[in-house]
């Protein structure tokens, strides 16, 4: 192999955790790629990248107002057809696509949160998502919250956290994670003679006080391990429990390694998946169109995962999803809306208490924030608090993963 292609083929190499390989070399390992599995908590974050409009995905059908404000693109009220929302409370319902979503509601374990931001809310995509992820609203932090939560405990395990695709700045930090676009994508170039060759290279002993080859030390032996545990799964072939099917998109297909990595016991505390589309300034539609198109994967996928997993796993396993914002109150002269304040998020799991939380502030004109937006009565670090407490029961940490904040029990986990 040429350096430059050797070279090439390292730096694609998804880089996590603590090395697992053992003295005898890379091969003389892959008997025990799972044998650090930690059988404990699991969170599956997915994040609605683009600002998903809050108000057709929970819609306040009992407010007049609603209808007002989005002549065009409103959800009709639960009853009136294949396009009506389907019904939460009496008040509030589901967009007709997320009937997936709404079947684990029935179920009591979908907790709706339909007024979920911050203080003084950015509305620049990529400013708010950095305070998201970094869990310190108003500031944008180098590390994420997940990272910190993963730093502030020690655990052996085989695979504790990744990221599908690129590293999401939620998971950046001290403690190394997987990037990686799937558990099958393989890395070209580097056969088994090839990482036993690197595998001895790395092992070699180096001088602490050669900080750059501890570093290249360090990570070339994770990369390698890294390498070793996806192995294991490409050569398994997976078929989803319980008749689940997940949508045949890049989403979807994420879920699905979620789990696989979740039944293999490998120690995954921590999973982050992207699902885009939600920027609709145009064109949004209502019932049916752009959005609903989005929402019909979004909540199929998640249906699916909850379905896989079954009983056995998801009691120990919560999916939260979040967005950046939502979108003004009132529908756009394109038929869309624009950048905004409050938004839903939604937490699934066998632990968790289903129903609808957080004040409803209203949609009258004073009632909006700013005149605009929909007011946020939930803040969401009170919702990483409630995981990181309820969850992941590590309350000690709280101070270090969430500074600043002032955790109130939000009620969705007991």
């Amino acid at each position: 192999m040429k350096r430059r292609n050797f070279l090439k083929g390292l730096a694609a190499m998804p880089v996590f955790g603590r090395s697992a390989l053992s003295a005898g070399g890379l091969l003389s390992s892959a008997g025990s790629a799972f044998a650090n599995g930690f059988e404990g908590k699991t969170l599956v974050v997915i994040f609605q990248r683009g600002g998903c409009d809050g108000l057709n995905t929970v819609v306040p059908y009992g407010e007049d107002e609603y209808y007002r404000l989005r002549p065009d693109i409103a959800i009709a009220r639960p009853g009136s057809g294949a396009g009506g929302a389907l019904d939460l409370d009496g008040f509030f319902g589901l967009h007709p696509a997320m009937s997936a979503m709404h079947e684990i509601y029935q179920q009591g374990h979908l907790a709706v949160l339909p007024t979920v931001h911050y203080h003084d809310g950015n509305r620049s995509h990529f400013t708010s998502q950095d305070f998201i992820e970094s869990g310190t609203p108003g500031t944008k932090r180098a590390d994420g919250w997940l990272n910190r939560y993963l730093t502030s405990r020690s655990q052996e395990a085989d695979m504790r956290a990744v990221s599908f695709g690129s590293l999401v700045h939620a998971l950046k930090g001290s403690t190394p994670v997987a990037a990686i676009d799937s558990l099958d994508a393989p890395v070209s170039g580097l056969d088994n003679e090839v990482l036993s060759q690197l595998s001895g290279i790395y092992q070699q002993p180096v001088s602490f006080a050669l900080k750059e080859r501890l570093l290249l030390k360090q990570h070339g032996e994770l990369a390698l391990d890294n390498l070793l545990v996806l192995d294991q799964y490409r050569q398994q072939s997976y078929i989803p429990d319980n008749g689940a099917v997940y949508p045949e998109t890049e989403y979807g297909r994420q879920l699905r390694d979620i789990a696989r990595l979740v039944k293999a016991r490998a120690g995954l505390e921590v999973a982050a998946v992207n699902i885009g589309g939600w920027d609709n300034h145009s064109g949004q539609g209502g019932a049916e169109g752009t959005q609903a198109n989005r929402l019909s994967e979004f909540s199929n996928g998640i249906a699916a995962l909850y379905k896989d997993l079954g009983a056995a796993y998801m009691n120990d396993v919560v999916i939260v999803t979040m967005t950046e914002f939502g979108r003004t109150a009132k529908q756009n002269a394109s038929g869309g809306t624009d950048h905004g304040n409050a938004s839903s998020w939604f937490v699934i799991g066998h632990q968790v208490n289903g129903g609808i939380y957080g004040e409803w502030p209203g949609l009258s004109s004073e009632q909006l924030y700013l005149g605009r937006y929909l007011a946020h009565s939930t803040d969401f670090t009170d919702i990483f608090g409630e995981i990181i407490v309820k969850h992941f029961n590590h309350a000690s940490s709280l101070a270090g993963v969430l500074p600043g904040s002032h955790y109130q029990t939000v009620g969705f986990m007991s």
